[in-house]
């Protein structure tokens, strides 16, 4: 259990790390599909290249930024005292 006075600095680094994994995530997919008009007339494995490029690059940076987000929340969880005893 977590002391009262350590709540406020926790939920405050937890919600910067939030922010830092929310905000390159949001700008990529603003972004990427910005430039795949550009990139489609090149082919790749049959499709047109900014097409591949953004329907699977969207699903990487996904998996990345998530997986991210959880190794880094578990750091907070651990430093703060607040991890799970499993």
């Amino acid at each position: 259990m977590m002391e009262r006075k350590e709540r406020k600095p926790y939920w405050r680094h937890t919600k910067w790390q939030m922010l830092a994994s929310l905000v390159p995530f949001l700008f990529v997919i603003i972004v990427l599909p910005l430039y795949a008009e550009g990139l489609n007339h090149n082919k790749f494995l049959g499709f047109p290249l900014g097409y591949f490029l953004t329907a699977h690059g969207l699903v990487v940076i996904a998996l990345v930024t998530v997986a991210s987000f959880v190794n880094r929340q578990d750091a907070i969880d651990h430093w703060h005292g607040a991890h799970e005893d499993s």
